[in-house]
C-alpha cells in the first residue's frame, strides 16, 4: 500500500501510521474496506491541526463516520480498531476492537461501534449491550456510541467529503485567502471571497481550507457551494 506524501520544506514525508491495533484486509470481494488519510499536513505535524495520519476502514460507512467525525471541532483525536476486552454471558473473556475511538476537546472519551441499521439486531446488539456496560463500568471508555447510516446527516457527510477533497495546501493561494480573509468584515459569499483572491478555482479552495479550519464559517448548516454565505471566526 502507497500513502499519499505530500511535499514539506525538507522534501517529502508520508503521514503517520495506522494506530490501529487490528489490521483491516487491504482488498475483500465480499465488502468495501481500505485506509484514508485524516488531519493536516504531512506526518511530521502541520502549522494548524493536526498531523495527518493513516486510519483503516472496513466499510464505506466507518469511511464516512471517520471524515465527518475528524472535522468536527470538538474531536481532539481519533482512533480506529481499538481493543477491549471483555467477559460473555459463559465468562470467557472475549476482545470487541471499536471501530473508532475518539477523543474530545474536554477529554472525554467515547468508543464507537459502527453498523448499518440492519444489522444492529440479534446477537450484535446483545452482545454491543454488555460490552457497552463493560466499558463504562471499567473506565476503558466514558460513553460507548452505536453510530448506524440512519444516524449521519446528508449535509455533514457531503461537507465533509468536499472538505477531506482540498486538505492539500496550494501556499500561493493559500496566501491569497488569508489576506482575503484578514480584511473581510461581516458576510459574504464564498464565491465573491474567491473573486477577491484572484487565484479562480485554487481560490476557492483555499477559502474551503479555511472553512475546513473553522476561521472561516458557513452562517447557515447547509450544502456548502460557492453561493454560501460565510463569516469569519470573531477571534481573528
Amino acid at each position: 500500500m502507497h500513502y499519499p506524501i505530500e511535499e514539506s520544506p525538507g522534501g517529502f514525508t508520508t503521514p503517520l501510521p495506522s494506530s490501529a491495533q487490528r489490521s483491516v484486509a487491504l482488498s475483500s470481494k465480499a465488502h468495501f474496506c481500505g485506509h484514508v488519510v485524516i488531519g493536516d499536513g504531512s506526518g511530521r505535524g502541520a502549522a494548524s491541526g493536526a498531523p495527518a495520519r493513516v486510519v483503516q476502514v472496513e466499510s464505506h460507512l466507518e469511511l464516512c463516520w471517520c471524515l465527518c467525525l475528524s472535522l468536527r471541532p470538538d474531536i481532539a483525536d481519533l482512533r480506529e480498531q481499538v481493543g477491549f476486552d471483555w467477559f460473555d454471558e459463559h465468562g470467557e473473556y472475549r476482545t470487541h476492537y471499536f471501530d473508532l475511538f475518539i477523543t474530545r476537546t474536554d477529554g472525554t472519551r467515547i468508543a464507537c461501534a459502527i453498523r448499518p441499521v440492519a444489522r444492529t439486531g440479534g446477537r450484535f446488539g446483545r452482545q454491543m449491550a454488555r460490552i457497552a456496560d463493560q466499558a463504562r463500568s471499567s473506565r476503558f471508555a466514558d460513553d460507548v456510541r452505536l453510530l448506524t447510516d440512519a444516524d449521519l446527516d446528508p449535509v455533514e457527510l457531503h461537507n465533509a467529503w468536499l472538505l477531506h477533497g482540498v486538505r492539500a495546501g496550494d501556499p500561493p493561494a493559500d496566501a491569497a485567502a488569508a489576506q482575503v480573509l484578514s480584511e473581510m468584515t461581516g458576510t459574504a459569499s464564498l464565491a465573491d471571497l474567491s473573486a477577491r483572491t484572484d487565484c479562480g478555482a485554487a481560490g476557492f479552495r483555499a477559502l474551503l481550507r479555511l472553512v475546513r479550519s473553522g476561521q472561516l464559517r458557513p452562517v447557515q448548516n447547509e450544502r456548502i457551494t460557492p453561493a454560501t454565505l460565510a463569516y469569519k471566526r470573531s477571534d481573528l
